[in-house]
């Protein structure tokens, strides 16, 4: 019977510890931090969605925690962009082909400009 009793305690105090974990993500969107808040929310569904234990109420704490830690280091630097200065090296390098690739198509379909005459003198 006392298994009952500390099922039922673990089981009042989960919705508690799901919504200190939605606080904690509510806090890391505010902070901009939106990357991260989407791995902490995934993680927290799953724990939530499974038994309702002391397992998962360790899980749902550890979460908290982790999204409260998260909110006081710095970002993850973004996947895709280059920082530094192989940046500048790359954008100059290729900043003169992508020009001339986006004109080329522009000149090939282009009719032949009228010669300019200059305009006869005014008396």
């Amino acid at each position: 019977m006392l298994t009952n009793v500390e099922t039922a305690s673990v089981a009042e105090s989960l919705p508690e510890r799901y919504r200190r974990v939605l606080d904690r993500i509510a806090e890391l969107e505010t902070a901009g931090r939106h990357p991260e808040a989407d791995r902490v929310r995934r993680d927290a569904i799953q724990a939530y969605s499974r038994r309702w234990n002391d397992q998962t109420a360790r899980r749902l704490d550890s979460l908290a925690d982790r999204a409260h830690r998260l909110l006081f280091t710095r970002p993850e630097p973004r996947g895709g962009r280059r920082t530094g200065v192989m940046t500048l090296a790359l954008v100059s390098i290729r900043a003169p082909r992508r020009a001339v690739a986006r004109l080329r198509p522009a000149r090939r379909n282009a009719t032949p400009a009228a010669p300019l005459t200059p305009e006869p003198p005014r008396a």
